[in-house]
């Protein structure tokens, strides 16, 4: 299964988790509950924004963006994070205005208990098929879910909460301050991703020497090239790569090319986070 395929799948399974909790949340006037069914909507918009993402960073450099298209990983995670700001003030608006009655029930308890394993389904996914092809994306992925899969452990522990309504002084309100948790919760997470996506897309043009010397002693097994140049730049979860090369004079076209074609193939093979290899004949 390719990234993109799984990244899909996942889409479906959080697309499916949102409307449990926000048809159950509307349904038992659930507060706490509509609140994390937004957390939800989320991680379905970033599954979508992944996938237009990784098809658009994917593109070879040209003489517009000489370093490529990876800072479109930046900015569909920035767009995101501004989304979920928009989220928390909507959610904070709901805890000062959100009037209905809440009243704790088993049937939410199920809905939840579905959830959460409807979750541990898409964060295994994520997990498995994002070590096995070295996608930064879809752990990045697994770790939103986590998140998801952490805050809807909450909204259960506010269920059981209410349904000890009896033991609990009446001027406390279990949902409204669950609803108030979730917000800031929403509001942390916001901030902390557009805050880190800003850094990435200032530094991206800078050179990563973290990988340079494996690549080079890859390219050392190559024979009939000699590298004369090596340039390393981190683009968001991959790399892109310049490569200078010298070659013999007498070399023809035809074996040139597929010279060419062996380098970026072996590369590619040898790290898998490297999606862009631009190379240079020079005399």
């Amino acid at each position: 299964m390719k990234e993109n395929k799984i990244i899909t799948i996942t889409a479906v399974f959080n697309l499916i988790v949102a409307f449990l909790k926000l048809i159950s949340g509307l349904t038992f006037s659930f507060s706490t509950l509509i609140a994390d069914s937004i957390q939800s909507f989320i991680d379905f918009f970033t599954d979508i924004t992944s996938i237009i993402a990784n098809k658009v960073g994917k593109r070879r450099a040209n003489k517009t963006y000489p370093f490529g298209y990876g800072q479109v990983y930046y900015l569909a995670n920035l767009f995101t994070g501004f989304l979920l700001f928009l989220i928390g003030i909507f959610i904070l608006y709901q805890f000062f205005f959100f009037e209905g009655k809440f009243e704790p029930s088993i049937s939410i308890a199920i809905v939840l208990v579905i959830v959460l394993f409807l979750k541990m389904i898409v964060i295994k996914l994520l997990q498995n098929y994002g070590k096995k092809f070295k996608s930064e994306l879809m752990i990045e992925a697994s770790k939103e879910s986590k998140a998801d899969f952490i805050s809807t452990c909450v909204v259960l522990a506010v269920l059981i909460l209410a349904f000890m309504e009896e033991y609990i002084p009446d001027f406390i309100n279990i949902d409204k301050i669950g609803s108030l948790g979730m917000s800031i919760y929403v509001f942390y997470t916001s901030i902390k991703m557009m805050i880190s996506n800003i850094r990435g897309m200032l530094t991206t043009d800078e050179e990563n020497s973290e990988i340079k010397e494996e690549i080079e002693k890859e390219l050392e097994k190559i024979k009939n090239i000699q590298i004369k140049k090596v340039k390393v730049i981190k683009m968001s979860a991959y790399y892109s790569l310049f490569l200078q090369v010298r070659v013999d004079e007498n070399i023809t076209i035809k074996k040139y090319l597929a010279l060419e074609k062996k380098v970026k193939s072996q590369l590619k093979a040898s790290n898998k986070l490297i999606r862009f290899i631009d190379i240079e004949l020079i005399k």
